[in-house]
């Protein structure tokens, strides 16, 4: 649940002051005031705006109080705030994409390395002028730098018996069946993962939603059912908060919270950090406003952005179809839902659509996003005789997602490509007698292999 309060503070967003509530990121916050294009691709300047919202992606990237670069998904609102777009570059991207087609020949690679080292004023004068022309902003304000300089070492954990990275269904298992002293690492505020905070929030919607969705409350059960054995296990220490931003083989994670960076080491490293959405290809399918389920849980269910009246569709299949759809519908948004198939089970998502009021489209197929000021206005599907157009403010798309791989790949772990999993899915690996296990949906599992019994 969203620890949101009344309070509200005051950003100023390229110039204009907008009221926020506390609790929000600047991204979430600037979503409500109906700002959703946030930056722009560099090459092409297309709108760019929340799309993974856990920092994984550069859509989101700001000019914050000065520092370029910013996740605006990971950075909370406060009073005084100065957010700025920072990609001026996408006002001239066809004029220069016309220029560099006729003479990019010309230049040498990497000519903007090795161009204008000498004297130093005339190299700043340079990049200053360069970076806003490719989308990355202007350099940091000088304050910025001065502030970065001689920050406080890094704290040492020490070396574990067993780190476990991602406190969702997978993770929380894992620490379970770990021996000795386990160290559970999460960078959500609760362990249960982004999908415990959704049903959370469903469930406390109090109008029997949950109960018309058995799949859903059973899930639930599960995840509170291992959480309530994690706190009683006094070998078992967590951290919430925490990113893991960096891994160093054989056996060192580093850790970053809102204290700074940290550090562990551990004979076993278990990775349960679950899996990156993937939206699917049809035309224009990257516009904000066009989201996966992981995004919606963290905005949604943890932030508290408010959806209530908002047009929604919901793509795909699975158990995140029917959460995504749930979530959408407690916290007041006209849902719209538009599955793969309703055979098996999904058969039951004529009568549960029916029972809840929501729209449903099925036999359709997504063929293009259509966009209005930057931003997703309506969805194009194929079916039925014809064509579809539903319009939305949100869509989420349900499909299957990519294993994250990051962390066990700079730990030693391989990489197997395997499209009936997601995509690469990172393999076991052991590295100077640290063994490194794969879990949940990080190995390829989807969400419903997750809804089994609890470890006894």
């Amino acid at each position: 649940m969203t620890s949101l309060s009344d309070e509200t503070v005051t950003i100023f967003f390229e110039g204009k002051p907008l009221p926020c509530r506390a609790g929000l990121s600047v991204g979430a916050a600037l979503w409500e005031h109906g700002i959703k294009v946030l930056s722009h691709s560099h090459k092409f300047g297309r709108p760019r705006g929340l799309v993974c919202a856990r920092g994984q992606c550069m859509s989101c990237l700001m000019r914050i109080d000065g520092e370029p670069n910013v996740r605006s998904c990971q950075t909370p609102v406060r009073q005084g705030q100065v957010v700025n777009r920072q990609d001026a570059g996408s006002c001239f991207a066809p004029a220069m994409h016309k220029a560099l087609d006729a003479g990019g020949h010309l230049l040498p690679v990497g000519f903007h390395f090795k161009w204008f080292t000498r004297p130093a004023f005339l190299r700043r004068a340079f990049l200053d002028g360069l970076r806003p022309v490719t989308g990355v902003g202007k350099l940091p304000d000088r304050a910025v730098w001065s502030a970065a300089r001689g920050g406080p070492p890094a704290h040492d954990h020490g070396v574990l018996e067993t780190v476990v990275i991602g406190a969702g269904a997978a993770g929380m298992r894992a620490a379970l069946a770990a021996p000795g002293r386990t160290l559970l690492l999460d960078d959500l505020p609760a362990c249960g993962g982004q999908r415990r905070a959704a049903l959370d929030r469903v469930a406390g919607e109090g109008d029997g939603l949950l109960a018309a969705l058995p799949r859903l409350a059973q899930m639930r059960d599960r995840l509170e059912s291992d959480a309530r054995r994690i706190s009683l296990a006094d070998r078992i220490e967590v951290l919430s908060g925490v990113r893991v931003v960096g891994a160093y083989q054989p056996d060192m994670l580093l850790l970053k919270d809102e204290s700074g960076l940290a550090v562990a080491r551990a004979a076993a490293i278990v990775w349960a950090g679950g899996a990156w959405d993937r939206l699917g290809d049809f035309e224009n399918n990257d516009l904000p406003g066009l989201m996966g389920p992981r995004a919606l849980y963290r905005l949604a269910a943890i932030q508290g952005l408010r959806l209530a009246g908002a047009r929604t569709v919901v793509c795909g299949h699975g158990f995140d179809l029917w959460l995504s759809a749930a979530l959408l519908h407690a916290v007041g948004a006209r849902v719209a839902l538009v599955p793969d198939t309703v055979t098996g089970a999904e058969g039951e998502i004529p009568a549960a659509s029916r029972r809840l009021g929501w729209a449903l489209h099925a036999g359709l197929e997504l063929r293009r996003a259509t966009a209005r000021t930057g931003a997703l206005a309506t969805l194009d599907f194929a079916g039925g005789g014809g064509l579809t157009r539903l319009p939305a403010d949100l869509a989420v798309m349900c499909a299957r997602a990519k294993p994250a791989h990051d962390i066990p790949y700079q730990l030693g772990a391989d990489l197997v490509l395997d499209p009936d999993r997601g995509g690469f899915v990172p393999r076991a690996a052991r590295t100077s007698g640290t063994v490194v296990s794969i879990v949940g949906e990080a190995a390829g599992a989807a969400p419903e292999d997750l809804c089994v019994e609890a470890v006894s």
